[in-house]
């Protein structure tokens, strides 16, 4: 049911690729914000500490809860750019029929992939399909990247789908955005873009992502394109 996707495109990516470049940052925000060189397990500190939301109020708490040595880890893990192009799932099932999903990366590193799907009871029987990849650092979730969307399945008059993107993201050594929500029949895509904050990460990493639904089953993807 799961497979990690690495060289090859999926319809989403293909999608996707056009919309990328909205997402990169200019050369002049570049000048003007010029990155530090590396994270450091103080800067990690004061960052979540800068943050307001209840996520990283949360992975404040758990980061402190460390050692020392696996804080150096956590905070290395973060800004290495090869662990975020790992970042990548696909699942495919029937509706009403969760999905959890953990693939390790190394002893410290894991993704999480999760998608739900649930059914309302309303006349055009809207059917609700989520599905979110998550990186954990000693089972702490630092990036989630999820994509829903809503059709209808059944009554009369035009089955129009609608979906959205949200991102959670406690990593400071990028900051994640997403392109355009796209939506056609009961598919939708979008392209997530992850602008480093920080030299030793190296370039901007691009990922498209996309769930794909029918009345009885569904199917999704996040995959890197670029």
């Amino acid at each position: 049911m799961f497979t990690s996707t690495t060289g090859r495109l999926t319809t989403a990516a293909v999608a996707t690729v056009a919309g990328l470049a909205v997402l990169a940052p200019t050369a002049q925000a570049v000048e003007q914000a010029a990155p530090a060189v590396k994270l450091t397990v103080a800067g990690y500190t004061k960052y979540l500490k800068a943050q307001e939301s209840p996520a990283a109020k949360v992975t404040l708490k758990k980061f402190q809860g460390l050692s020392k040595g696996q804080q150096a880890v956590f905070v290395k893990d973060l800004q290495d750019r090869r662990i975020y192009r790992a970042l990548l799932g696909k699942v495919a099932g029937p509706v009403g029929k969760p999905v959890a999903i953990t693939d390790p990366y190394n002893k410290e590193v894991r993704f999480v992939t999760k998608a739900s799907s649930t059914v309302s009871k309303d006349k055009n029987r809207t059917t609700t399909v989520s599905f979110t990849v998550t990186q954990e650092i000693f089972r702490i979730p630092v990036t989630s990247e999820t994509l829903t969307i809503s059709y209808p399945t059944a009554g009369k008059g035009p089955k129009r789908a609608k979906a959205t993107a949200k991102v959670t993201n406690v990593n400071a050594a990028v900051e994640i955005k997403h392109g355009r929500v796209n939506v056609k029949g009961f598919g939708a895509t979008t392209s997530w873009a992850a602008i480093p904050q920080v030299k030793s990460f190296g370039k901007a990493a691009y990922k498209g992502q996309s769930v794909i639904g029918a009345k009885s089953s569904h199917r999704a993807a996040l995959s890197n394109v670029g």
